[in-house]
């Protein structure tokens, strides 16, 4: 990549970004590092919430969900979507429809860059994408459906972006 070459930008949302969007973030960015330690320069990813206030920290249960998975949310701060988020992303994935639908409603010009995750690169039977399960309130053991959603996912993402070339 030259001097001016500009990141993939993948922004992952979820309703306030103290949970979904706060793991999947620390988890994407852990997870390149891992498998992918040459994309680090072609790929940011960002989070935001749909609803989010400005600097909530993680929620404390997807904290140690996370230090048991090998990454800290310690300094993760929410952020709302702004213009300037939507604009520089190159994709938005959001975890619900409904956040997706608020997301055009708010972005109309950035409506084909926003999915919900199982939508994007999604090559199977459109009757099995679902929304991301909410785990926000429940301790660890219950954020099991989460844990294994998200990772399938993200795993899938990236597999499908560098078979496209973007990784």
């Amino acid at each position: 990549m030259g001097w001016f070459d500009k990141k993939f930008t993948i922004v992952v949302a979820c309703k306030a970004n103290i949970t979904r969007s706060a793991y999947l973030d620390g988890y994407m960015k852990q997870y390149l590092k891992e498998h992918y330690p040459h994309a680090r320069k072609k790929v940011a990813v960002k989070s935001a919430g749909v609803r989010a206030r400005r600097g909530s920290s993680a929620n404390s249960v997807v904290k140690h969900v996370a230090r048991l998975n090998g990454f800290s949310l310690g300094n993760h701060g929410s952020e709302p979507f702004s213009k300037k988020l939507v604009g520089n992303a190159d994709v938005i994935l959001v975890m619900e429809q409904w956040q997706k639908d608020e997301l055009i409603e708010r972005f109309p010009k950035a409506k084909d860059k926003i999915f919900r995750m199982m939508e994007y690169l999604w090559h199977d039977d459109p009757e099995d994408i679902r929304d991301i399960p909410d785990p926000t309130g429940q301790n660890t053991a219950d954020f099991e459906e989460f844990i294994e959603a998200a990772h399938a996912e993200v795993e899938r993402i990236f597999r499908e972006l560098c078979r496209e070339g973007v990784i």
